[in-house]
């Protein structure tokens, strides 16, 4: 439920007789995510907003959807719509983005496990310096995928370690941080199903038996930096494309963690592309995640990126290294 207060006047407004325009800020954030941690930070948030002179309203999520709704409904009020919480809060909030024809500015606040999308943009883990980030950044217009009818910020994928982030419970997360996934996947490792696949992508075909496959927008997946070492743009409308192979035995099993370990993603095992789209056709129903959340079970899937089509708070070091071109001063 939206909190009123300054926040109730949904249009812009001048602060009193100042000709300045002050700017309007709708802050969704998630109680649960991370500890819990927002509780013990909620107030210093909204205290680096008001300095900058932001009307700000206050939204807390109560269940699956809520931010996604509420940036569809509010969104379009406010110049920014930021907000707090895990990947999967992102994720919501950029599937709500992309149900309006003007789109305001997004902010983040990572207060999740992992929070492989904040780690690209190279927003700071401590709260509070996100929060003066969104009042201080620039505007880097970010690539979006989409996976059928739904969105995603930065990975779409299927196989035992995607499946991590949503099966792995709430308080081992909280407790554990990174620890928990390694763990909760280790368990996975013996349950490996292959699952028969014919990949159309920008370049060709490719058909062969996968057990696990990753269409990304980002150098962080799950905490692992995998292009790390690479030239990789958020805004140059490709996907990066990793598909690894059926592991037949330990000495194949051992090419594929040598080359993740080292980031030489160059095994006989795996397959590599960048591509615009990618259409996905399965002998049976594969389950798939996106951004950590469940995506459901397919046997047919198009994935499209979106070029540059979320307007998204990041700092100077992360556009050097992220973006195609500099980035914008927000208006």
């Amino acid at each position: 439920m939206i909190q009123k207060g300054y926040g109730e006047y949904m249009d812009k407004h001048y602060d009193g007789e100042q000709p300045r325009l002050r700017k309007t800020l709708l802050f969704i954030y998630n109680p649960m995510a991370g500890k819990e941690q927002i509780r013990n930070k909620l107030a210093d948030i909204i205290q680096v907003f008001c300095e900058a002179d932001f009307i700000v309203t206050l939204m807390a999520t109560n269940r699956q959807n809520d931010a996604k709704n509420a940036v569809i409904e509010y969104g379009s009020r406010y110049d920014y719509v930021v907000c707090s919480g895990g990947d999967g809060t992102m994720n919501e909030v950029a599937n709500g983005m992309m149900r309006l024809h003007e789109k305001p500015i997004c902010g983040y606040i990572p207060a999740g496990t992992v929070n492989d999308f904040a780690s690209s943009l190279r927003i700071p883990k401590i709260m509070r310096h996100a929060a003066e980030l969104v009042t201080q950044g620039k505007v880097f217009r970010c690539d979006l995928g989409s996976f059928n009818d739904k969105f995603f910020t930065y990975v779409a994928g299927f196989g035992a370690f995607t499946e991590v982030s949503y099966t792995t419970p709430q308080e081992w997360k909280n407790m554990l941080g990174k620890t928990a996934y390694f763990i909760e996947g280790l368990k996975h490792l013996a349950e490996i199903k292959p699952h028969h696949m014919r990949i159309t992508y920008d370049d060709g075909v490719v058909e062969d038996d996968f057990v696990l496959g990753l269409v990304s927008n980002s150098v962080s997946v799950a905490g692992y930096k995998a292009y790390q070492k690479e030239d990789i743009k958020m805004d140059d409308g490709l996907f990066e494309v990793l598909f690894i192979r059926d592991l037949k035995n330990a000495l194949e099993l051992q090419e594929v963690l040598n080359a993740l370990l080292t980031k030489h993603l160059d095994a006989t095992k795996m397959f590599r592309c960048s591509s615009r789209h990618l259409h996905i056709v399965s002998d049976d129903e594969v389950q798939w995640t996106l951004d950590g959340e469940d995506g459901g079970s397919w046997d047919e899937v198009d994935l499209f990126n979106h070029q540059q089509v979320l307007p998204i708070i990041c700092g100077d070091e992360a556009l050097e290294d992220i973006s195609s071109q500099m980035g914008e001063e927000p208006v």
